[in-house]
């Protein structure tokens, strides 16, 4: 008779793990909301997906929600040291998209709490909203359309981008695949970035700038697509803005906090801009008496990364993620290994 040898202390762990699952609380509307059978597998691997019980939870609800929990899924609420300080079983924060200017990563990693997020996953979903948006401004297709439901037919003498300048501030996945979707318009593309792919840039006739002011002065178009940090908070502002072109148009997919948004109404108010396309605020929701609205420009409430495609794809990869932190006790995909 052959004799088998148990590992009783892997046993014992493995048993344990079965008995006592990993709970992961989950603030993101979007998570698994294609793929659903994403939970069954989870909870089959030892991690449980419990989803909170309101919306747009503001960091106290969080906090007084998030105690019991080993992991945090969220959206774009705020994680400050508020979570964390209440968060003392928390082994990882998952943001459920690209990021995390919302979470106090520093804090976090003083608690010895990894942060994870989904770089590039909303790349394509983000590039072509920040073309469509673009477009729909130079053509003042939103306001056509309305004054169309008004029973109006009137209308007002737009550009084309075709053949003009535009600058790209940030050359991350989401800046090159709007690149990319550009090649059609034959466009010159000036662009800025810290740490550019040089053999992609010349693929694709992208000139790179040392001083960003050359955007601002030559781009008929200027695109942002970077991330929010210390050194690109309020880069479009009353300096910037004063060295473009009259006929500029503003193009925003990424971060409301890039641009001071006193100095943007003034500049469209004085018409010293032709326009902007804007998809991301400062403060969000956009509030009820900002007077953004009362501007003539297209505003979209931050639907860069709402395709069923992109949303599929970041439940996926965030829930690699867990599996890889929680379970197989791996965090290499973190951002604050």
């Amino acid at each position: 008779m052959q004799c088998i040898t148990l590992n009783y202390r892997k046993f014992n762990a493995w048993q344990s793990q079965e008995v006592n699952m990993y709970k992961v609380l989950v603030t993101s509307k979007s998570f698994a909301r294609y793929n659903p059978e994403i939970i069954e597998e989870l909870k089959e691997k030892g991690i449980e997906i419990e989803r909170a019980s309101v919306s747009n939870m503001s960091s106290e609800q969080i906090a007084e929600a998030v105690p019991d929990y080993d992991a945090l899924v969220c959206g774009i609420d705020r994680i400050d040291k508020t979570v964390l300080e209440a968060g003392k079983k928390l082994k990882v924060i998952h943001m459920n998209g690209t990021g995390v200017d919302h979470i106090d990563v520093a804090e976090a990693s003083k608690r010895h709490i990894y942060v994870g997020n989904c770089p590039g996953a909303n790349a394509q979903a983000v590039a072509e909203l920040n073309l469509g948006i673009l477009l729909c401004e130079a053509r003042k297709v939103v306001k056509h359309s309305r004054l169309i439901d008004q029973g109006r037919w009137e209308r007002e003498v737009g550009v084309e981008i075709s053949g003009k300048t535009i600058g790209v501030l940030g050359l991350g996945a989401i800046g090159r695949r709007f690149v990319e979707l550009l090649q059609g318009f034959r466009m010159r593309v000036l662009a800025y970035d810290a740490a550019p792919d040089l053999k992609w840039c010349k693929a694709f006739q992208v000139e790179l700038v040392d001083d960003v002011n050359q955007i601002y002065r030559e781009s008929d178009f200027v695109s942002l697509n970077l991330p929010l940090l210390e050194s690109t908070q309020g880069i479009i502002n009353e300096t910037s803005l004063r060295q473009m072109k009259k006929e500029v148009i503003i193009v925003n997919t990424a971060r409301g906090g890039l641009i001071e948004t006193d100095a943007l109404i003034e500049a469209l108010r004085e018409k010293r801009i032709r326009g902007a396309a804007l998809d991301a605020f400062a403060e969000e929701p956009l509030d009820l008496e900002s007077p953004l609205r009362e501007l003539d420009i297209t505003m979209t409430p931050h639907i860069g990364a709402s395709t069923i495609e992109t949303m599929k794809n970041v439940t996926r990869i965030v829930s690699e993620h867990l599996v890889e932190v929680l379970i197989e006790k791996n965090p290499e995909h973190m951002l604050n290994v």
